[in-house]
Parts: structure tokens; C-alpha cells; sequence
């Protein structure tokens, strides 16, 4: 039963740190959420490790779980950043076009991913894993095949920003990431055509919709947080 209960409490306590119910820099300890939750450490462990991996808390030895803050200024900026650099990868990739290997990742990574959200249910800690590793893999595999050294660093200090890469949703709701999913579709067709400028434009716009949905699950969080502290 523990895989379960860690489940709903790695969503509630998601929820509750994007709606700001927690602020940036705030300690959560095992002891406190569990007796806020009504739950064994076990699962609550499980949970914080959950949302660490996606982005939302930081850990360390010393100091345990800490939540990431949040500055929709710097989020904005680096979403725009990164809808420049990938667009020019897509481009660069389009116009040199994409070895065999690198179009069977991408369209191993499209497939597969539609296979993990043909449903509406709430996704589970596999499923989620899988998403977020597929979706690397296409947008990594464009990155490598724009054969551009200067790309890949470049991204890497826009991806310094919680939240920019990998993505953090408020929820990983299958509809939004089927959204996305189409999206990667479009992409790869364009590149495939070599139709480079028209690759440049959708993956541009693809990481910009992907921007505006998470500065869009985000809330300042308050000066004085809750028992977690």
C-alpha cells in the first residue's frame, strides 16, 4: 500500500507548493508533513523525493528538502531563451537533415509517449517517468542533430532556471501533455520535409505554449507558510 498513498501525497504536495502554500527557500521535514498528512514517514519520503526529481524542491545531505523559488520574471526570460535555441536547432536540423538513427529515436519517443497517455486517469510515477524521459529524448536528439556546438552549453545555462527543463506541470494532465505530444509530431514532420524555417517556428512556439502553461501554475507563495516549516 505504500506505493499508492506515495502517489496522492507526491500530487497533494505538489499542488501545494505550486499554489504557493509553501514559499521558496522553506524546509519540509518528513516528521511535519507526515503528521500534517496523517501518514507513516515512508510514503512522505517518497513524495519529496518525487517532487525533487521534478524540479520543485531541492535536497541536500546537510540540509534536507528545500522548495525551489519561483521568479516568474527569470521564467518568463528563460522560456524565451529556450524557444530561440531549440528553434534554431529544429531549423539546423531540418536543413541538414536527420540520420536514421536519431529520426528512430524521435519517432520511438513520439510513439511511446502516446502510448503512456491514451488515457484520461491521472498518470503514476511510471507513467510520469516515462514522459519526461521520451520528451528529453526528442528534444535532446534535435539539439544533437543541429550539429552546433555552441547549442547544447547554451541551453544547459537557460536550464539552470527550476522549472525551464525538465518541464513542471501543476499536474500531469494526459490532454495538455497529448497537446504537446501533437506538438512533437509537427516538428518532426517539418524536419523530415527539411522544412527548415517552418521547424523553427513550431518548435518555437511549442516551448513557448509549454512556458505559458507553467508561469500559468504558478502562485506567489505566501510570507508565512504552515506547520511544514
Amino acid at each position: 500500500m505504500t506505493q499508492p498513498i506515495a502517489q496522492a501525497l507526491s500530487a497533494r504536495l505538489r499542488d501545494m507548493i505550486l499554489a504557493g502554500e509553501f514559499r521558496g527557500g522553506q524546509h519540509l521535514r518528513e516528521v511535519q508533513l507526515a503528521q500534517m498528512f496523517g501518514a507513516s514517514r515512508t510514503p512522505v519520503r517518497l513524495a519529496l523525493a518525487a517532487n525533487e526529481k521534478d524540479g520543485l524542491l531541492a535536497y541536500s545531505p546537510n540540509r534536507g528538502y528545500v522548495v525551489r523559488p519561483f521568479d516568474p520574471g527569470d521564467i518568463a526570460g528563460a522560456f524565451e531563451m529556450r524557444a530561440l535555441i531549440e528553434g534554431l536547432a529544429a531549423r539546423k536540423a531540418a536543413e541538414r537533415g536527420l540520420s536514421d538513427e536519431a529520426l528512430r529515436r524521435i519517432a520511438e519517443a513520439i510513439d511511446t509517449v502516446a502510448r503512456v497517455l491514451a488515457t484520461d486517469e491521472a498518470l503514476d510515477d511510471g507513467a510520469r517517468e516515462a514522459w519526461r524521459t521520451h520528451n528529453a529524448v526528442f528534444h535532446r536528439t534535435i539539439i544533437e542533430s543541429a550539429d552546433n556546438r555552441f547549442i547544447a552549453p547554451t541551453l544547459q545555462t537557460v536550464q539552470r532556471i527550476p522549472s525551464v527543463y525538465p518541464p513542471v506541470l501543476a499536474s500531469y494532465d494526459p490532454a495538455l501533455l497529448r497537446k504537446y505530444n501533437d506538438h512533437h509530431r509537427g516538428i518532426r514532420d517539418c524536419i523530415v520535409a527539411r522544412q527548415g524555417v517552418r521547424a523553427e517556428f513550431l518548435m518555437r512556439e511549442h516551448v513557448t505554449v509549454a512556458g505559458e502553461d507553467i508561469r500559468a501554475s504558478l502562485h506567489p507563495a505566501p510570507e508565512l507558510a504552515g506547520a511544514a516549516e
